[in-house]
């Protein structure tokens, strides 16, 4: 689950450009590593300025880019090691607390998530019916996760033969987050998360 996050940002984002514009839609970071020059970060209000907001670390390069900076991510695997999670209980509740407020909307839940089963997980099964355009589809999606952690230092195999099955995961924890988030319900570390009620 977890080298998802790498892998989307290598495929979705255009990183070069996302650095560049102001546009908050195209803001990512890490917050296991971040980095802000201390003017753009005094500038921007701090961790104060973000302190209510669940993705605390894009909220914080939003914040650098709206008040005239720059942000945007880049590969720290020379620099530092993190394990973020200490199992899928950890990683369960890591990413149903902050999930929604990534995609947004339960609509962009909805069209993200079906994006990337019709992009990731329908080719699989396709292949699994003997369909060679599956097949393609489901070595295209294997190889382009390989590539992602071989740029970033992750492990190659056998987790990107598994890669629908991620996919599928995250469509679940996306899930999750919505539920909980609905039923008031988010936590982390024990402790609830405060978010608005809408939507």
């Amino acid at each position: 689950m977890q080298p998802l996050l790498q892998w989307s940002w290598l495929t979705t984002l255009p990183l070069r450009l996302a650095e560049r514009s102001p546009r908050p839609s195209l803001s990512a970071a890490n917050g296991r590593l971040l980095a802000v020059d201390r003017a753009a970060y005094l500038r921007a209000g701090g961790h104060a300025a973000v302190r209510d907001q669940v993705l605390d670390d894009v909220a914080l390069v939003r914040a650098v880019k709206a008040t005239g900076g720059r942000g945007g991510v880049t590969d720290g695997t020379g620099l530092a090691a993190c394990r973020m999670y200490d199992g899928w209980a950890d990683l369960r509740d890591g990413y149903a607390k902050s999930l929604w407020s990534a995609t947004g909307s339960p609509a962009g839940a909805v069209a993200t998530t079906g994006g990337l089963g019709l992009l990731y997980v329908w080719p699989a099964v396709a292949a699994a019916t003997g369909s060679l355009p599956g097949a393609l589809g489901y070595a295209a999606g294997v190889a382009g996760r390989v590539l992602a952690a071989r740029r970033t230092g992750g492990r190659s195999w056998p987790d990107a033969l598994a890669h629908p099955l991620s996919v599928g995961a995250l469509g679940y924890l996306t899930a999750l987050s919505w539920r909980r988030k609905r039923r008031g319900d988010l936590r982390w570390k024990g402790r609830p998360v405060a978010v608005d009620a809408a939507p």
